[in-house]
């Protein structure tokens, strides 16, 4: 049976990777609206936009999957906290500024408008994100090989 703090873990784990799969998909199919979105928030060069769009959401893609394939769940975490401590720090420097936009944080599919919910939203996030860091302790790896050692009759 599994321990309370075990069902946390894995509850974290699954609804962050489900969060990220359905921001990822959208914006793959889309993402000239996603480059769009990011060149929007006014905090990148112009030439950076496609890029990003390009990256943020394969990489999004990947964190999905690392948050439900053993031996890279925490480290997938660790990646999705500190994405979504970005985009919350993204949209509220939008906010800050009086910039009017769609945070782009769903592709296409789900246009939100930046305020300060969508802020506290992905904060919100990024600490159910943060749940496995803070609540399981690292896997021994058991592929670490033992050092040899010399005897005298090698």
């Amino acid at each position: 049976m599994m321990r309370p703090r075990a069902i946390v873990v894995l509850a974290a784990r699954v609804a962050i990777a489900g969060v990220f799969l359905w921001a990822a998909l959208p914006k793959l199919w889309d993402p000239g609206t996603f480059a769009a979105d990011v060149q929007n928030y006014r905090l990148l060069p112009e030439a950076l936009s496609g890029h990003v769009a390009l990256f943020v959401p394969a990489f999004e893609l990947v964190i999905a999957i690392g948050l439900l394939v053993p031996g890279y769940q925490r480290g997938a975490a660790l990646l999705a906290t500190g994405l979504l401590v970005i985009f919350s720090g993204a949209m509220a420097q939008a906010r800050l500024r009086g910039i009017d936009l769609s945070c782009g944080c769903f592709g296409a599919a789900f246009e939100a408008k930046v305020s300060w919910w969508t802020v506290a939203r992905s904060g919100s996030l990024s600490l159910l994100a943060a749940l496995p860091l803070l609540l399981s302790s690292p896997e021994p790896s058991s592929a670490r090989a033992q050092p040899e050692r010399l005897t005298a009759e090698s």
